[in-house]
């Protein structure tokens, strides 16, 4: 009797291996890492891109590299983004006892709803190439308990390598009184909203009054005797065949400030005001301008592209088309 339980509850124990259902019991979803020339940190997952897997049989590891696309980095320009790449040495013994640790078979069963971030680790060896490994998870992706972390952080860092993707926080434009990047929202198509002919609200529902969409007091162009001059906030854009130092988030950069008087301030905002709603337009600009305008009543932000669609993002944040005497005003100042 006791032979036929343990046969019985052998079965049970493939069937549920099968399924996926028992942690390590099954095959190692991963295979063989493939060896490569170089790092990608961080990895872009183009086509050819390295796949992640278990240190291959004779692969003579001698160094760990660590690769953190988080980081970021503060020199003279300021603080910048991008990716770390780190190169550990040591005891590398314990690091690879804890790759080598089994990964369980993909569960067919619940799994909770955890996105999980896994390191991206890689294996150099002593013949140059570099392997990406894959760290031993769980039937629902969860990284294992393996002591991976400790054998990790036991070894020395030997060379940081640091690749900039974007400035963040420039510290000339901070100086200047200007963001790093031009920031404003557009509200698109707002002038051409008509809320009681729109189906927003259901028949027969009270229509909505003119200030609901948006509910607070939108910014508006100062009184002419209250403006006291501007800030100007100069950003280029740098295509990406140009040095990806100069770059911001974006794809502009900030090269300067510029001030204007009380009296060409109020020409641009005189100018401004009945500004025309601006047109559908994909044109790219290559220079835009925020002007802070100064006034009695506190600062108030319009952004004007100098070229392409040549739009003005008004203080209540609608595109408009700027008039020819706006960038004259601007152009006349660089």
């Amino acid at each position: 009797m006791r032979r036929i339980t343990t046969i019985a509850l052998l079965g049970v124990a493939m069937l549920l291996a099968g399924c996926g259902l028992i942690p390590g019991i099954g095959p190692d979803p991963r295979i063989d890492a493939s060896p490569v020339a170089e790092v990608a940190c961080p990895e872009t997952y183009e086509d050819g891109y390295a796949e992640g897997g278990l240190v291959p049989s004779g692969f003579t590891a001698v160094a760990v590299l660590h690769c953190d696309p988080y980081a970021s980095q503060e020199d003279a320009e300021g603080t910048w983004s991008g990716a770390l790449l780190e190169r550990l040495e040591g005891d590398l013994g314990p690091v690879l006892a804890a790759l080598a640790q089994p990964s369980d078979p993909h569960s067919t069963g619940p799994c909770p709803a955890i996105g999980y971030m896994l390191p991206e680790l890689w294996i150099e060896g002593d013949d140059g190439t570099v392997i990406r490994v894959a760290i031993p998870t769980d039937g629902c992706g969860a990284p294992k308990p393996v002591g991976l972390d400790e054998a990790i952080e036991s070894l020395d860092v030997a060379e940081e390598t640091f690749f900039p993707t974007a400035l963040v926080e420039s510290n000339s434009a901070n100086a200047a009184g200007c963001d790093t990047q031009p920031q404003f929202l557009v509200i698109a198509g707002l002038d051409d909203i008509d809320l009681q002919e729109t189906e927003q609200l259901p028949p027969g529902s009270t229509p909505l009054p003119d200030d609901a969409l948006i509910p607070m007091a939108m910014p508006t162009w100062p009184d002419a005797d209250a403006i006291t001059g501007a800030r100007l906030c100069d950003y280029a854009a740098v295509s990406s065949s140009q040095n990806s130092s100069t770059l911001g988030s974006d794809g502009t950069r900030f090269v300067g400030v510029r001030e204007l008087d009380a009296d060409a301030s109020r020409q641009l905002v005189a100018a401004a005001r009945n500004a025309p709603a601006a047109p559908s337009c994909t044109e790219t600009t290559t220079a835009l301008v925020v002007v802070h305008l100064q006034s009695a009543g506190g600062e108030v932000v319009a952004t004007v592209e100098l070229d392409g669609c040549a739009r003005l993002i008004d203080p209540g944040m609608r595109a408009r088309t700027a008039p020819d005497e706006v960038l004259e005003l601007l152009a006349a100042e660089t």
